[in-house]
């Protein structure tokens, strides 16, 4: 059977003491931040992390962090009828 791989995971690298969001490219965000999009995570709440993430992101990320959340948690299975009904009208 195959195995469900999560492309979306919030770091925190403890040698210089970054929090960031690994998506293909790291995007630092505060530690408080960093955290709470962890236990979202953990917890299945992917539109809460996305939106923390959103909140903390710099601008020039917020494409591919709305790209990979919303595909992971599709992948999942994990989106809510909110997140697809709004995907089916673009």
């Amino acid at each position: 059977m195959g195995q469900k791989v999560k492309n979306v995971e919030a770091v925190t690298d403890y040698a210089d003491n970054r929090h960031f969001v690994r998506l293909h490219r790291d995007i630092l965000l505060p530690a408080e931040a960093c955290e709470a999009v962890r236990r979202h995570l953990a917890a299945g709440r992917w539109d809460e992390a996305k939106h923390i993430t959103l909140e903390h992101a710099p601008e020039d990320a917020h494409d591919e962090v709305e790209l990979f959340f919303t595909s992971t948690a599709e992948r999942l299975g994990l989106v809510s009828s909110a997140m697809a009904q709004s995907a089916c009208r673009q």
